[in-house]
């Protein structure tokens, strides 16, 4: 009984040490669980990157502790459902099939797929999910535990890179120029072409083949030299080549760049097109360039020929204005005067657009007294109004500076002509000129002149082409006023010159106001003293015919050269009443043959002369090497720059431009005689 007792109490002793063994081993184990997830959970916390399990109805009973962190989500506070925060992206559809599929087939690992998720804020993260799943005996799914791992900046990047090259294929297919991938040695390595039927050769005669073995002599040494260059410099190398292809010639652009050790590339664009317009355009320029100098030969041909006369016309006119005359022959030779003065202003008008036109009229500085010039170019129109009993009127005011530093021909050219128009389109009323100062900057003055007519006024349509050269209001055969349609083209091409502005305000049958602005100098100090000096020196018009004698001071001399018998006979006068009885030639061989039996202080040489011409009768005179060279003084109707160049170029020391400055002959004659005759005051 007692033996049993012990046996039963042992056996008792026994169980419950088995007991208290299995609970520590559960306890330990529950303790060890703990100890991995905490290890597990600070692996993870930093990343983005976390460990889960769900249920067979997908919902969320374990996370990593990171998922918080990652998505916002914490499954202490709820269940979640695994299909509740995946997008309706395509992937998960397909995640879902394939879940699926492998717990229908019991299958312990399924295979890695791409989950998307929201995050609790509603941003999208992509994760590959490695997953195993749990069966229980019947084989009913259990769980399911994964690793999601976060591939959203990866899979971007991979994005973000196939866009690129996506966008950058586009654009290699969009760019017309034939692309080549050239080893160093000019090996055919890859290539790229919009329009490979365009191609000179078929990719595969030229892949694998070497420059000189696809491109003929001399380009095939012009491109590989190029290559060789940008090789070696591993600077951009440009050359232009042209083919023949298909019986067309065919003009080709290529430029190499090293790409990499042992790349090069060559980018060959077709410029075909650009080298016809080119070449088009070339030739429009050689036929403009030959029309402009069939242009200027014309009007220094017609400049010529009508000078020539007109230089006898008012050269006659101003000589027999100084004879007795009645009052009737007065008026007749008025009128002759004003006529030649007008055909001459045509023609003025004629060769100073060509000049503008050719860009050969560069302003001339020169100080002169503002108010004075405008007095002045008014006179010159005050005949005309007087006709017409229009009133002239000025207002300067009083802040325009008095002196200035500016082109004084060209501005009074501007001037005469607005006013010649103003005075000419105004029957009956006043032509006002206001003067203003706009303002003044440093030592630049920005000044305005407005002409204001009571005239005919223009129509609003006319106004737009009013500037342009050869254009008048009225065109017809039957329109009242004449002239050639150049003035308002002059006048505004040569206020640009002055860096200024013209502009026109017009009402039919009320008259206009045209206001222009040029940018003039302030003058100061030496030369205004100077000029205010020049200002105060008496003004005779009608001197004492015995001042006019030079050849008692200066007994030069003179050989009149001139085939023009008009011409000849007023310079002849005009020499006469400086006391000078002129020699005459009418060829240039008879200047050279006078030269041989007299030596003459200066020859009056007419640049267009028969048998021999003035340059070349220079030319000859010049070569004799004379001990006491004469004083050559040119004699032309060709008012043009150049002409004035080449005449001194050749040897003459100075040039009269027709109709002749009779005064500006006697300055010339004086400068001469004090240089032969410097002792004489």
């Amino acid at each position: 009984m007692i033996t049993g007792l012990v046996v039963l109490l042992v056996l008792l002793l026994i169980t419950l040490s088995k007991k208290r063994q299995a609970q520590k081993a559960v306890s330990s184990l529950k303790h060890e669980d703990a100890d991995v997830r905490s290890k597990l959970d600070l692996l993870l916390a930093h990343t983005s990157d976390f460990v889960y399990r769900y249920n067979a109805e997908g919902t969320l009973f374990y996370t990593s502790s990171n998922l918080k962190r990652v998505l916002g989500y914490d499954v202490s506070e709820g269940p979640i459902s695994f299909y509740d925060i995946r997008t309706d992206n395509d992937i998960n559809e397909k995640s879902k099939e394939l879940v699926e599929k492998s717990v229908k087939e019991k299958k312990l690992v399924i295979p890695t797929h791409l989950v998307e998720i929201k995050d609790i804020k509603g941003e999208v993260h992509l994760f590959e999910a490695f997953e195993k799943a749990e069966y229980d005996t019947e084989g009913n799914l259990l769980t399911v535990t994964g690793i999601a791992k976060n591939v959203t900046g990866q899979f971007q990047a991979e994005m973000e890179l196939k866009e690129s090259e996506r966008k950058q294929n586009l654009i290699l297919q969009a760019i017309p120029d034939f692309m080549v991938t050239f080893d160093k040695n000019g090996k055919f390595l890859d290539y790229q072409a919009s329009n490979e039927d365009e191609l000179f050769i078929k990719p595969d005669d030229f892949l694998g083949n070497y420059i000189e073995d696809v491109f003929p002599l001399p380009l095939n040494q012009i491109l590989t030299d190029s290559l060789a260059k940008a090789y070696q410099s591993e600077d951009l190398q440009t050359v232009e080549y042209r083919l023949d292809i298909s019986k067309k010639t065919r003009f080709y652009e290529a430029r190499f760049i090293k790409l990499a050790d042992d790349r090069v590339l060559m980018m060959a664009r077709d410029i075909t097109a650009q080298k016809q317009l080119e070449d088009g355009l070339r030739e429009a320029k050689n036929a403009a360039e030959a029309a402009t100098r069939a242009k200027s030969n014309f009007l220094a041909t017609m400049s010529h020929e009508i000078r020539t006369p007109m230089n006898g016309v008012i050269g006659m006119t101003a000589l027999l204005e100084e004879t007795h005359l009645t009052e009737e022959q007065q008026d007749y030779l008025e009128t002759i005067k004003v006529s030649g003065e007008t055909l001459l202003r045509v023609i003025n008008d004629i060769l100073d657009f060509s000049k503008i036109e050719s860009g050969k009229m560069p302003l001339e500085e020169q100080v002169f007294a503002l108010k004075k010039v405008v007095e002045e170019t008014m006179s010159l129109v005050a005949y005309e109004a007087e006709k017409k009993s229009v009133a002239l009127n000025l207002i300067f005011k009083e802040d325009v500076p008095e002196i200035v530093l500016a082109d004084r021909t060209r501005l009074r050219q501007i001037l005469l002509n607005l006013l010649s128009n103003a005075v000419k389109f105004t029957e009956r009323g006043f032509v006002t000129i206001r003067v203003e100062l706009q303002g003044i900057r440093g030592k630049v003055a920005n000044l305005k002149f407005s002409i204001k007519d009571t005239g005919i006024g223009i129509p609003q349509q006319k106004l737009t082409g009013l500037f342009s050269e050869f254009t008048q209001i009225d065109s017809s055969h039957s329109r009242m006023f004449g002239g050639t349609g150049l003035g308002l083209a002059i006048a505004k091409n040569l206020v640009k010159l002055f860096k200024g502005k013209i502009t026109v305000e017009s009402e039919e049958g009320k008259g206009s106001t045209f206001s222009f602005n040029i940018k003039v100098q302030l003058a100061s100090g030496k030369k205004v003293i100077e000029l205010e000096k020049d200002g105060l020196k008496p003004v005779d018009n009608r001197p004492d015919p015995l001042d006019l004698v030079l050849s008692n001071d200066y007994p030069l001399k003179i050989l009149l050269a001139e085939d023009n018998s008009i011409n000849r006979k007023l310079t002849s006068l005009v020499l006469e009443r400086m006391g000078y009885i002129p020699d005459i030639a009418k060829t240039g061989r008879e200047v050279m043959y006078l030269l041989k039996k007299t030596a003459y202080d200066v020859i009056l040489m007419d640049v267009q002369m028969p048998v021999m011409d003035g340059i070349e009768a220079t030319l000859q005179i010049r070569e004799l090497d004379l001990v006491s060279p004469p004083y050559i003084v040119g004699i032309s109707a060709n008012a043009f720059e150049e002409d004035v160049l080449k005449a001194k170029q050749i040897g003459m020391d100075d040039y009269l431009v027709k109709p002749m400055k009779f005064d500006e002959l006697r300055r010339k004659l004086i400068e001469v005689g004090q240089r032969k005759f410097p002792f004489v005051t």
